[in-house]
């Protein structure tokens, strides 16, 4: 592209290259042999790159080999989705990829980890030979985030979260804020308030004998940036005595790595069945707890090979009680394949394995959505000895979410048919979030969503209009302009006419009341002004001919 012309008989020869380069996604334009030929800016921008370093360069030599799940690495998956293009003539769509991007030294250096989604689609010349291939990167880091949130809800903390005896928790690192969900006094005696707001209301009521060594395990998961911790101990209960508990907990992190908040369950298991005393797991202790669960639950050992199903699972499936092998029948065979394959991952990294796939139901021949879940349990020396699971049936969740998902593009539309012009501007660099049609009357068809308002706006600089979101967003002040006159383009025809608005900027609260965005709306009200002079210049008349 760099080096290609349009031409024609009469025109001169007219460079695309910026135009290329000018292009709002983040494009690559590759040789069929993989040379880099050209790149837009916003790829240079997004990932901090040297256009120079990667121009004419193989783009298999050019990025940064990185380990990807599935022990792959970026090289692998690149090479295979690239050469399925230039074999199948066909576009290729990659899996979700982990990169390490290197931050500015003005935000202290290092680097921040995103979720890319990527593609590469082949462009052929007119004799249909294979000319370029271009390939297309999407940031998808905040939907990655927003889905562990999902994942990791307060009503679905932890494996065992929903077990006999066990009490939900949530702890704000930042804030040192501590949340105890019910069954707190049940299990343990105590109220929220007797236990404190703070993370030492946990602290001082964990065994000393067994503090220090539950806290190192905590420090060394947050600094290894694992997301799952568990741990073994004694607690203390209201009336003084010490109950053995099994404590686990989802650790979430920020995008510079640093752990924000934990979210778990702690397990009275002093009522479970035990045959010692000791803090080793037996497998009598968790097939009790297992079978307590309102879900259908299993165990497997190191190797994956499931060696226990509960009760529930051999009432929903139908399948002969005691029998473990066999199992991937009740699943639907569309299904299979993907299930096996991330389980065959989880258990060779170790890692904690979720997947959503349809089970049989006996009674009726239907297939229902399930959500599973696994974590590994590791021995003294870090090595994983079993893995336990579970099965939530999501079967009405997934309907719900479709309804909601009609409902968010309802409330879409009416949003767009509103008389209010509308932008969410989303934390203290004022990211924009969205916008309705009709900002772009008011100041262009420039580009909005993922800029920064100075990035939108530059020409607001000497007006203060930075200094007034700063304002809303530290302060919370909800600040109205009326009758502001501004020139819009109404016709979107190069013509500007002036207007009159009346704009309201005010701070947007999440649901925990904290300020995350401005929300700007404006509403026109030329009709309104003009009325109001025409009946100040009436008086007027009025009083001059009397």
């Amino acid at each position: 592209m760099r080096h290609h012309m349009l031409e024609n008989k009469t025109a001169p020869l007219i460079s695309l290259e910026p135009v290329f380069r000018a292009l709002p996604g983040l494009y690559m334009l590759l040789s069929p042999t993989f040379i880099i030929l050209d790149i837009t800016d916003a790829y240079i921008r997004t990932t901090r790159g040297d256009r120079a370093g990667l121009l004419n360069r193989n783009i298999l030599d050019s990025l940064e080999d990185v380990p990807q799940a599935g022990n792959v690495t970026t090289r692998m998956l690149l090479e295979a989705s690239l050469q399925h293009v230039r074999q199948h003539r066909e576009p290729h769509t990659m899996d979700t990829l982990t990169f390490e991007i290197p931050l500015p030294a003005a935000q202290g250096g290092g680097t921040e980890e995103r979720f890319w989604h990527t593609s590469h689609t082949p462009v052929f010349d007119q004799q249909g030979e294979l000319a370029y291939i271009l390939h297309e990167t999407r940031d998808i880091t905040e939907q990655v985030r927003l889905e562990q949130e999902k994942i990791f809800s307060r009503e679905q903390l932890t494996l065992l979260s929903t077990a006999l005896d066990a009490v939900a928790w949530e702890y704000d690192i930042v804030h040192n804020k501590m949340h105890w969900g019910q069954g707190l006094q049940e299990v343990f005696g105590y109220t929220p308030e007797e236990m404190g707001p703070g993370g030492e209301s946990w602290d001082d009521r964990v065994h000393p004998a067994d503090f220090p060594a539950i806290r190192d395990s905590i420090n060394q998961a947050t600094a290894s940036g694992s997301k799952i911790w568990s741990g073994e101990y004694r607690f203390r209960k209201a009336d003084g005595t010490y109950t053995h508990v099994l404590d686990q907990g989802y650790i979430v992190y920020d995008s510079n790595r640093k752990p924000i908040r934990t979210i778990g369950s702690i397990i009275d298991l002093a009522k479970s069945k035990r045959a010692e005393d000791s803090l080793q797991e037996s497998q009598d202790r968790f097939r009790h707890l297992l079978e307590i669960l309102p879900h259908m639950a299993w165990t497997a050992d190191a190797k994956g090979r499931v060696t226990y199903f509960n009760d529930n699972w051999y009432s929903y499936t139908g399948m002969p009680p005691g029998q473990t092998d066999g199992w991937v029948n009740m699943v639907h065979p569309e299904d299979t394949a993907q299930l096996l394959t991330a389980w065959s991952e989880a258990i060779a990294l170790g890692t904690m394995y979720e997947q959503e796939y349809r089970i049989r139901n006996c009674l009726d021949g239907s297939y229902h959505y399930f959500l599973e879940r696994a974590m590994p349990m590791f021995d003294n020396e870090g090595k994983v000895k079993m893995w336990i699971g579970t099965f939530t049936d999501i079967e009405d969740q997934r309907h719900t979410v479709e309804q909601l998902d009609l409902k968010d593009q309802q409330l879409h539309n009416i949003l767009n048919l509103s008389p209010a012009h509308l932008c969410l501007l989303h934390g203290p660099e004022h990211m924009c979030q969205y916008v309705t049609p009709g900002v772009y009357q008011l100041y262009g068809n420039r580009r909005y969503l993922g800029l920064t308002a100075r990035q939108i706006w530059p020409e607001l600089q000497p007006l203060g209009f930075f200094d007034l979101l700063d304002q809303v967003y530290q302060k919370g002040d909800t600040v109205q302009l009326t009758e502001l006159k501004i020139p819009i383009d109404r016709y979107q025809n190069g013509k500007p006419e002036n207007a009159y608005f009346n704009f309201k900027y005010q701070p947007l609260l999440d649901n925990k009341g904290e300020r995350e965005g401005v929300l700007i709306s404006a509403i026109e009200v030329t009709e309104l002004v003009e009325m109001k002079r025409k009946a100040a210049a009436l008086e007027k008349e009025l009083q001059q001919r009397s």
